[in-house]
């Protein structure tokens, strides 16, 4: 959809609705300065934001990317050593509270308040419950980066401007219940207006809160196992995002404003390459998603930028000597995920390794992960799938490791342009083996962060906030200070 005409469209309906009133303040306000706004326009604009988030050139590129070591830096390379910018740091953390989070609160407010009024843009069930959800998305991305966060206190404007943070238990704890609540939310009438993910399809919206609930729950698995366990179980109990044509995405298109950030970042400049880490893992594999995710070089091989060298190392290498990141990924279409079946599928595998579930064979969810994975990336020849699934190194029964490295390094490959998710992932599961920058680390003990540092605006700005959030981290604002469900 074109998203100006849904704005021009969600406006419209916005001015009628606060006109209708016999109020002789509201018949004599300005139209051009409605007081509310259509559910459906916030709903869009909260999608979108999120996934504008998630893959611009920053918070996407500069740190997902860069800490899962997807991509390395071919110039500004401190992020890539772990220096990274106080003003970037500020403006992503308000970014998702005063954005997408406030957005979506707004909608759970609206149909709560004003039901009534706003049951002609979806059901007041199914609006409230796509709105809990994205917030569950948005928590858990938030609370999987800084840890303790802001979230019972969190996005009540004026009311509380500087909410105390919550413990990250006591996040994931909100975040289940989040989810939990949406699913008994949901209910039989018409999905949400504005929504690009899945059309107001609720059928649809169900296999997402299951899926996500699973991804919760497995997060927690190694500090709250029984907790976990029943989640987990409940989740797989339901209908989950197992097949491709259920992935949640958001739909990009070739023209500015609405194509994904990455490409019009690329428009004008071309700051990233693949990493060394992720080119040299897929080589020794036979990996065949290479040539989808990068571009070979001048001499038609397949190089990846040394990771981790400092500003003027990585000037020294011309790009056309290492491998680009692949036409796929640069397009302007290229959606934005959620959720998506090939990590649903790890997970599943997991969960039958963790001994959840009755009868889940982590083999078969193994191999059915990768196989999602690559026919997503436009791979379907399925004799080279199996030829890459029977390789001695790849094989679950064969490949190096325990369960944890076979799955965890398969997964970080398979999580390629969702670089806040593989980067998690990383640190949970302790696979694969991340590279030491080559130029040296620029803060922390030298190891790959284990979180950021908060935001220097809510030092200043919410300092009580701050100081409960760094006393659950036992004191230590620091890089190396690992979260609560990273325990290995």
């Amino acid at each position: 959809m074109n998203k100006n005409i849904f704005f021009l469209a969600a406006l419209s309906v916005a001015v009628a609705f606060t006109g209708c009133t016999k109020d002789f303040e509201d018949i004599n306000s300005n139209p051009n300065e409605p007081a509310s706004v259509s559910p459906g326009f916030l709903l869009t604009s909260a999608q979108k934001s999120i996934m504008d988030r998630m893959n611009d050139s920053f918070w996407g590129s500069r740190r997902g990317m860069q800490l899962a070591q997807h991509w390395s830096s071919n110039q500004y390379s401190n992020e890539s050593r772990y220096q990274f910018r106080t003003e970037v740091t500020n403006s992503s953390w308000s970014g998702f509270y005063a954005g997408p989070l406030q957005d979506l609160q707004q909608i759970i407010d609206l149909n709560t308040d004003f039901a009534e009024d706003m049951a002609g843009f979806g059901s007041n069930g199914n609006q409230i419950a796509v709105a809990k959800l994205l917030q569950a998305w948005s928590f858990q991305m938030l609370t999987d980066a800084w840890g303790p966060i802001p979230m019972s206190e969190a996005l009540q404007g004026v009311l509380n401007t500087t909410p105390n943070y919550d413990s990250q238990a006591a996040v994931y704890a909100g975040i289940m219940g989040l989810i939990n609540d949406a699913m008994s939310s949901m209910d039989d009438g018409a999905g949400p207006q504005g929504d690009q993910v899945y059309g107001g399809d609720m059928m649809m919206w169900e296999r997402f809160a299951n899926t996500l609930k699973l991804r919760v729950a497995m997060r927690m698995s190694d500090v709250d196992p029984a907790g976990a366990k029943a989640a987990g179980e409940a989740a797989l109990g339901g209908s989950i995002i197992d097949d491709n044509m259920y992935n949640a995405q958001f739909p990009y298109i070739d023209a500015a404003p609405n194509n994904n950030p990455v490409n019009e970042d690329y428009k004008t400049r071309n700051d990233f390459a693949a990493s060394n880490t992720m080119v040299d893992w897929m080589t020794a594999l036979n990996d065949p998603r290479m040539g989808v995710y990068f571009s070979p070089n001048l001499e038609g091989n397949f190089v990846g930028e040394v990771y981790g060298l400092d500003e003027a190392n990585a000037a020294l290498t011309p790009n056309d000597n290492v491998s680009q990141r692949g036409a796929a990924v640069l397009a302007g279409n290229f959606p934005g995920i959620f959720l998506d079946a090939a990590q649903t599928h790890f997970l599943v595998a997991e969960a039958a390794e963790r001994g959840w579930g009755n009868g889940l064979d982590a083999e078969a969810a193994y191999n059915a992960a990768i196989t999602y994975s690559m026919q997503w990336w436009g791979l379907t020849d399925a004799d080279a799938i199996n030829a890459y699934l029977g390789q001695a190194d790849v094989a679950y029964a064969t490949a190096a490791g325990d369960w944890k490295q076979k799955i965890g390094s398969q997964k970080w490959a398979a999580l390629y342009m969702q670089g806040h998710e593989a980067w998690a992932e990383v640190r949970r599961l302790d696979a694969p083996t991340l590279n030491a920058c080559a130029d040296g680390h620029l803060g922390g003990d030298g190891s790959v962060p284990a979180r950021f540092q908060y935001p220097l605006d809510e030092q200043t700005l919410n300092n009580s906030g701050w100081e409960s959030g760094v006393s659950e981290l036992n004191g230590s604002d620091a890089l190396e200070t690992k979260l609560w469900w990273d325990v290995n």
